[in-house]
């Protein structure tokens, strides 16, 4: 198969999982025809190995997939069905057919055997890009030029290491999904309580349990499990740390706004102050006029009542007179 044709096959290739273990390649294709042309289907049944069904689809056309995406959650034979893209193999990993993550994390690729300094790399300019990929939650700005951003759908992030490579102004960029501890947890149980993890009970001897547990393919699994865990940890510390660090940033903030608030609130009340000062002098002044006018409208009208007396006493003394 050449590349071309591999880039191509990767947008158009769905792994459904949670699948009934009655369920026949016929039934499945006939629900996925509703959305789309399957051009072929893998169908993988649950045995000792596999505790549950699952299958690789190939549409023929990526709005089908996308349609399908978009349309979730999907039922069949009374089952929430499990729909991811499937990822191929260089941008994939086992632990990805088992889990889905709303986060993924950045970096610069070879950014620990070199030191990249890009001041671009801003949260400013992450969201303008990773955006366009889905609904972005959360965006964590890391040590060493790194992010977490959290989508609202983890379809964003497969969509994400679909596209891959992805540059930054010349720089590679490597996408790794970013597992919590919880979920690496959920996963690790799985293995150990599930078929798995090949148990005498099930038809299986204690001399091949034994060999399994001492297999390369086992013990892969779970150095990589431990690995993820390990960084998982790593991560969420320094994830924690951004938290702490952006919350006291916020105080800070918040508390220089409250002040400069309160500074402005005193000057305020320093202008009113004065402006009720100058209008208790003015209420003054007016009362005190008041009372002057009052003094001086009163003499008038006691001058003005003599005056009305006198002319009234002359007035009976000329009709006296006649």
């Amino acid at each position: 198969m050449s590349s071309n044709e591999l880039i191509d096959r990767k947008y158009y290739s769905l792994y459904i999982g949670n699948l009934s273990a009655d369920i026949r390649r016929k039934e499945l294709c006939q629900y996925l025809e509703h959305f789309g042309q399957v051009d072929e289907c893998q169908l993988f049944e649950a045995n000792h190995r596999r505790w549950t069904c699952f299958a690789f689809i190939l549409m023929r056309t990526p709005d089908s997939i996308n349609q399908l995406m978009s349309t979730r959650p999907h039922f069949l034979d009374n089952r929430r069905l499990y729909i991811k893209r499937a990822l191929p193999d260089q941008c994939s990993n086992k632990i990805e057919h088992f889990l889905t993550s709303e986060n993924v994390l950045i970096q610069f690729k070879n950014s620990e055997n070199q030191e990249i300094n890009e001041p671009d790399f801003n949260e400013e300019n992450i969201r303008n890009y990773f955006q366009t990929y889905g609904n972005i939650l959360n965006l964590y700005l890391l040590k060493n030029n790194r992010c977490v951003i959290e989508y609202s759908d983890y379809d964003s992030v497969d969509c994400i290491i679909l596209d891959s490579p992805h540059y930054f102004n010349s720089h590679e960029l490597h996408i790794d999904k970013y597992y919590s501890t919880e979920q690496l947890k959920q996963l690790d149980r799985m293995f150990i309580h599930n078929h798995e993890l090949p148990l005498p009970g099930a038809g299986e001897d204690d001399e091949h349990v034994g060999q399994f547990l001492h297999s390369r393919r086992y013990l892969n699994m779970r150095i990589r499990l431990l690995n993820d865990s390990i960084l998982s940890v790593k991560i969420s510390n320094e994830i924690k740390l951004e938290t702490i660090h952006r919350g006291f940033l916020l105080t800070i903030n918040r508390r220089k706004e409250l002040l400069e608030q309160i500074k402005e609130l005193n000057k305020q009340c320093q202008i009113l102050h004065e402006k009720n000062q100058t209008i208790k002098e003015n209420n003054q002044n007016r009362f005190q006029f008041n009372n002057k006018l009052e003094k001086i409208y009163q003499q008038q009208i006691h001058d003005e009542q003599n005056k009305q007396n006198e002319w009234r006493e002359k007035i009976e003394l000329l009709q006296e007179q006649s």
